[in-house]
C-alpha cells in the first residue's frame, strides 16, 4: 500500500499519483455519487471495461454524450 500524507487543503495525496488515478470495478463506479448524474443503464452501456478512475469513466462519458468516441 502507497505510503500517503497529508498536503495542505486535507487532500490526501499517494507518492506520484492522485487519489483520482485509482481505479475502482465499473459495477461500483456506477452505483457511486460520482457517477449519479448519468443514466445507469447508459452508463453500463459505455462503460465496458473492469475498472476505471473517476476521472477518466466521467470523461468517457462525456465524450459519449458529446457524439464522440
Amino acid at each position: 500500500m502507497p505510503i500517503q500524507r497529508k498536503t495542505k487543503g486535507n487532500a490526501n495525496i499517494q507518492r506520484g499519483n492522485t487519489i483520482q488515478d485509482k481505479k475502482y470495478p465499473t459495477r461500483k463506479l456506477l452505483k457511486s455519487r460520482h457517477l449519479a448524474g448519468y443514466q445507469p443503464d447508459f452508463a453500463k452501456a459505455v462503460l465496458r471495461e473492469p475498472a476505471y478512475s473517476i476521472a477518466e469513466a466521467k470523461e468517457i462519458l462525456e465524450n459519449v454524450m458529446k457524439g464522440g468516441r
